[in-house]
């Protein structure tokens, strides 16, 4: 029971993590703009649906019986994630 509390507040994060990032792809994130990097917005823009086709995955597994499947959940994301961050620093090299 504990562990669904804790992976459904994870995929609010993400959800809202998705948001952010959906509504800010034309502002500035942290240090980073559509001035300095040209290829700022679509990665914005793909890094937010994919994370919300991550929550939606994540939200079906949730109420699956095996609950190591959520494991997939976390390393989508987690994943997902870290490559969104490897793009926006590449675009500054």
């Amino acid at each position: 029971m504990i562990l669904k509390i804790v992976i459904i507040l994870y995929l609010a994060v993400l959800l809202l993590t998705a948001f952010y990032l959906w509504h800010n792809r034309d502002r500035h994130f942290l240090v980073f703009s559509s001035k300095s990097n040209t290829n700022f917005r679509p990665i914005m823009s793909w890094t937010a649906i994919i994370l919300l086709l991550e929550c939606i995955i994540g939200i079906i597994i949730l109420f699956q019986s095996n609950k190591y499947l959520n494991l997939v959940t976390l390393l989508l994301s987690s994943i997902t994630i870290l490559i969104f961050s490897l793009l926006i620093n590449h675009e500054n090299d």
